[in-house]
């Protein structure tokens, strides 16, 4: 994998930036990695931080239920029927969104191209999961009502022409697209800089602000119904990642609070977490919390 253009309009960079770097594209506005050296895609999902962990019933897991029912509250108002409705969850991860959708009664289907987490999706949560690189055109027989996207887009090396020719084909006319990004102008960014734990280079491949988002699907034919940006899981952690960093810590916060829970670092966290909560909090009401997820219907 090579990324020396804009994955969205095709720009060149300018002025020969360095290996992993931020580029602002100087055509469409979009900020991407420029990644000139060939990587190997499969391998950077391999380290420990991707590992597939079994953390079912953990405080994690209520967490994201949690979104995850936000998420299918807000859909149901939007589509406003009763009759069941049909979701496909692209980048379906462990299946943790779609479960909560199959237990609201919606039928399900998600892909995933990582096999391991593909797996336990089948496995814990008894979930219809296709492996695989989507090759373009129908997935399944029949249109979704829903289709989403969380923490999928910024991964993809042509994001905006792969939704197109995904919603296209397979959302129906009166069909709700979600895509969760994290928020490229959030304060938690500005704060954290280059040190921001949601750049994730080079496994992110662009940067979104909601203005990039929402202009970039309007050439594809969708408005914006409505937006929300408050997370725990991903949001007050990464506000929290952001003030640690300032004060010389370096980790993923999420796979440390998994996996090791060192005593310094719980401290710390007890110490700095009211000021993230309030810092996220405020910065979600000024739309610059750090996850954007918006709701979108065909224009």
């Amino acid at each position: 994998m090579r990324q020396i253009k804009c994955p969205v309009c095709n720009a060149p960079a300018k002025n020969s930036p360095p290996e992993l770097a931020l580029v602002p594209c100087h055509q469409c506005g979009l900020t991407w990695t420029f990644i000139e050296k060939a990587i190997d895609a499969e391998a950077l999902y391999e380290d420990e931080v991707y590992a597939v962990v079994d953390n079912r019933k953990s405080i994690f897991e209520k967490i994201i239920f949690g979104e995850a029912k936000k998420v299918i509250a807000t859909v149901s108002t939007l589509l406003g029927h009763e009759k069941k409705t049909k979701v496909l969850d692209f980048g379906s991860g462990k299946g943790q969104f779609l479960v909560q959708a199959k237990l609201s009664g919606w039928e399900t289907l998600g892909i995933e191209t990582s096999p391991s987490r593909a797996a336990f999706a089948q496995e814990k949560y008894g979930l219809e999961i296709q492996t695989g690189f989507y090759q373009g055109g129908k997935i399944n027989t029949g249109e979704f009502d829903l289709i989403t996207l969380f923490h999928v887009l910024e991964h993809l090396p042509e994001p905006v022409a792969l939704l197109h020719e995904l919603t296209n084909k397979n959302l129906s006319k009166s069909g709700v697209l979600v895509i969760e990004v994290p928020n490229y102008g959030s304060w938690q960014s500005r704060i954290a800089a280059k040190d921001w734990m949601h750049l994730d280079i080079p496994r992110h491949l662009s940067h979104w602000t909601a203005d990039q988002l929402k202009n970039q699907m309007k050439t594809i034919g969708f408005i914006p119904v409505k937006q929300q940006g408050f997370s725990i899981h991903l949001g007050v952690l990464g506000m929290l990642r952001a003030i640690l960093g300032k004060f010389g810590y370096r980790g993923n916060i999420i796979f440390d609070l998994k996996n090791r829970r060192k005593p310094l670092l719980l401290a710390s966290i007890l110490v700095t977490l009211p000021l993230a909560f309030v810092l996220e909090s405020l910065s979600t009401l000024f739309q610059k919390g750090g996850v954007l997820r918006i709701y979108f219907r065909k224009d």
